[in-house]
């Protein structure tokens, strides 16, 4: 950088009239710059009087810089300032204030000296990591004269932008917050010194003078009396209720599974009734979905995090109308404001393959992304629900085998819904007659859901009422639960004289069939065994049911299965009356030996096997853990062998707290022991209440998965399969997890979304959607 001692001698103009004329012309100049702020000249001052520490100078180092004045002019007064070397400042060069360096000039005018920075600022400033072109001196100097300004990491940056972030209200087209000053992220440019100097001192002018950096300060002034996001939020309200009505029209559209395209009518007619809103494209309203359920999710999971609530995991996997493999993630939980455990969707994620691995890695990292971290799923997550697939459930190398290597003490659970249909699977699959019975219902199956024609046919012969129910017809045996097997059994029955009538003008093989008796026989009891299955399908997969109800109405249905054994069904006992009914008359009944009837005692028999054998039984734990959650129901209790206290069920009160992952007082189990024992009627102590609760959290099926994938299947449809599974996630979530709109508040997620700088509805910053129909409009122009 060279002595800058000749340098600033040279800066002194000459005497005379020419030198005030040049003063004078200078001063005008500097005028009207300063209304921008500091001049180049300034910064360049800076840069020359500071100097670098590697080069002392015995010159400028002993400089005391009084404070930047405001005007340019008093600057450069103070500049051009006289010098004199004397010997007066070398005798008191030991008598400086506060440990100055030594002075080689002494001043014949003196300006106004400003006080100088306290020792802890000088040390804040040795702390700092500065540029490589500056020394501590001029860091100094600068961020004295441009308050805003900070040092960190060597990068610079500015305070007040970083405060504030956005403008709000105050925003204009073209004028945007720097995003670099607000990172601190400005660095210099150059391959020497002097040209990296340059460069910082040019993009600190440049961003003083800069209209966003002025608004900054003007909504500093504002809010010396009130937080930034608070004075944003308050000169933001006639522009929020605005973007409420935008909010409202997509969560409407999202809660009624239509397109975000629609928004772009909705805002027309909004705006055709005196509302402006610049929020009016698919696009917006996409981006507004994404906000709203990531702030749901966000409040959401942080208060169950909060609370440090037990959860279960319930996961399915399935493909997309676009042939997208994904998996759908549900978690039910204990909070202490719901009586009962709340089931929660999570996310829906595209998977890259189906292998067990890349479906545990896609499970860990959503839930960590939630926030619920491992070390929160090590003392949190009790239990994992699925079906009972390889993948899933494989005990080398299933989701589940893995879930257990990283959280050990969870209860893996099969879902019984999936179990009940394998159950009665095993027991047709064991029986070939049955497989004659399900083929003939495949084929009819087969003829009225694939071919329009004959469904036409059908409507000319017979009545509209009939044909609803030739349309319910599905596969009666196929891989369905029992619910909706039940649904096409029942239509077979209902409409068995009209198929009839109908193939014996078409198929005459399927019309003899159907005037065998002992298919009707056949078909009767079926209907009787399907009926009880789907009551079960129907009672376990209501939300009230827990692990314990599970067990009582499985138990329930096979001593009904036992009755049904010795004694005859409903439909069974409705053969012979429907014979000889009007209805059945024109069906010639006959009991051909080429259509045997099913072998009825073997099948029931079967069914209660597998039944005992697929529901009934734990593979998982050594020690059926049903013997545990019955200490907390009374009703389950061996009376005649408890004492008080119960020793025997206090060693498995042990076990079962290791398995809850809480811990119940000895001292309330023994009075809730007590109290059952003398009454029936009495209060539950805390600790068994909340552990009764966390039982109740185990799900006992995927059926809130298949609730999902049915919701999947609404949202993305043929028409609809260009949205991405991200986005479809969005709206599952909105939809699941979101208030109704008549009790949803849309103004903090308004708020939120301010707070992220995104635009408002009344924001002027958007392109004009163009007018596509003069021509239309050239119609109602004729004279």
């Amino acid at each position: 950088m060279g002595e800058p001692g000749p340098e600033i001698v040279e800066s002194v103009p000459p005497a005379g009239p020419e030198a005030s004329q040049s003063t004078t012309e200078e001063n005008e100049d500097d005028i009207q710059f300063v209304s921008e702020g500091p001049s180049r000249p300034i910064l360049e001052y800076i840069d020359l009087v500071c100097g670098d520490d590697e080069e002392p100078s015995t010159y400028h180092s002993d400089i005391v810089f009084p404070k930047m004045p405001k005007r340019q002019g008093d600057f450069l007064h103070f500049l051009n300032v006289k010098k004199v070397k004397t010997d007066t400042e070398s005798n008191n060069r030991n008598k400086n204030h506060c440990g100055l360096c030594e002075s080689n000039f002494e001043y014949i005018e003196q300006p106004v000296i400003e006080e100088k920075p306290s020792c802890s600022s000088k040390e804040e400033i040795d702390n700092l990591v500065l540029p490589d072109c500056w020394n501590e001196k001029q860091a100094f100097m600068f961020t004295e004269q441009y308050k805003w300004l900070e040092i960190k990491e060597g990068k610079l940056g500015c305070k007040d932008c970083s405060t504030v972030r956005h403008l709000g209200s105050k925003a204009e087209k073209h004028v945007h917050v720097s995003k670099e000053w607000i990172a601190y992220l400005i660095t210099p440019n150059g391959s020497n010194k002097t040209t990296r100097q340059a460069s910082l001192r040019k993009k600190i002018r440049e961003h003083d003078v800069s209209k966003a950096h002025g608004k900054i300060q003007d909504l500093l002034k504002e809010s010396v009396n009130d937080s930034i996001s608070n004075l944003v939020h308050k000169q933001n309200n006639k522009n929020i209720d605005a973007t409420v009505k935008v909010f409202n029209t997509v969560y409407s559209l999202v809660k009624h599974n239509r397109p975000l395209s629609d928004i772009e009518g909705a805002i027309e007619l909004q705006e055709k009734n005196g509302e402006v809103n610049c929020l009016n494209t698919r696009y917006s309203a996409t981006r507004i979905a994404e906000h709203i359920a990531k702030e749901m999710k966000m409040k959401i999971f942080k208060n169950i995090i909060e609370e440090n609530a037990k959860i279960c995991i319930i996961i399915d996997d399935a493909s997309t109308v676009s042939k997208k493999s994904t998996l759908v993630i549900y978690l039910q939980c204990t909070v202490q404001s719901a009586p009962a455990p709340v089931m929660l969707f999570v996310a829906l994620k595209e998977l890259v393959s189906t292998t067990a691995e890349c479906i545990f890695n896609t499970l860990l990292s959503t839930l960590n992304d939630c926030g619920f971290t491992n070390e929160y799923l090590k003392a949190n997550l009790i239990a994992f629900c699925s079906d009972g697939a390889n993948t899933m459930l494989g005990r080398k190398s299933g989701v589940a085998t893995k879930l257990l290597e990283s959280f050990p003490e969870i209860i893996i659970w099969n879902c019984l819904n999936h179990r009940l249909q394998l159950s009665l699977d095993d027991s047709i699959s064991e029986i070939k007659q049955v497989n004659h019975f399900k083929i003939f219902l495949d084929k009819i199956y087969s003829i009225y859901h694939q071919s329009n024609r004959n469904q036409k046919k059908l409507l000319e012969t017979v009545a509209k009422d009939l044909e609803v129910e030739i349309v319910k017809i599905g596969r009666v045996m196929g891989p369905r639960w029992a619910a909706c097997r039940l649904q096409a059994a029942t239509a077979v029955w209902h409409a068995y004289p009209v198929l009839y009538m109908h193939f014996s003008h078409s198929c005459s093989g399927l019309a003899k069939r159907l005037a065998n008796i002992n298919f009707l026989q056949d078909l009767a009891l079926m209907i009787d065994i399907l009926e009880e299955f789907s009551l079960l399908s129907t009672a376990l997969q209501s939300r009230s049911t827990n692990i314990q109800k599970a067990q009582k109405f499985i138990k329930r249905t096979i001593r009904a299965l036992e009755n049904l054994k010795i004694g005859t069904g409903k439909h069974e006992s409705q053969i012979e009356g429907l014979i000889k009914s009007d209805k059945f008359k024109g069906i010639p009944f006959n009991k051909s030996n080429k259509f045997n009837a099913l072998p009825r005692s073997m099948l029931l028999e079967n069914v209660i096997r597998h039944m005992n054998l697929r529901l009934l039984s734990d593979r998982n734990h050594d020690e059926s853990i049903f013997n545990y959650f019955d200490l907390l129901e009374p009703s389950t209790w061996p009376y005649e062998e408890i004492t008080s206290p119960w020793i025997a069920g206090e060693k498995k009160l042990f076990h079962l707290c290791e398995i809850l992952k809480y811990e119940i007082d000895l001292n309330d189990f023994r009075e809730f022991v007590n109290n059952n024992i003398k009454s029936n009627n009495v209060s539950i102590p805390a600790s068994i209440q909340k552990a009764k609760k966390i039982v109740s959290t185990i799900a006992i099926n995927s059926a809130a998965a298949e609730r999902g994938f049915n919701l999947m299947n609404i949202i993305c449809t043929r028409v609809r399969n260009s949205l991405t599974i991200d986005h479809i996630s969005d709206l599952m979530t909105i939809n699941l997890l979101g208030k109704e709109l008549a009790d949803w508040d849309a103004t903090p997620f308004v708020k939120s979304w301010s707070n992220c700088n995104h635009r408002l509805a009344t924001d002027t910053r958007v392109r004009q959607k163009s007018k596509t129909y003069e021509n239309q409009l050239a119609i109602w122009n004729l004279q």
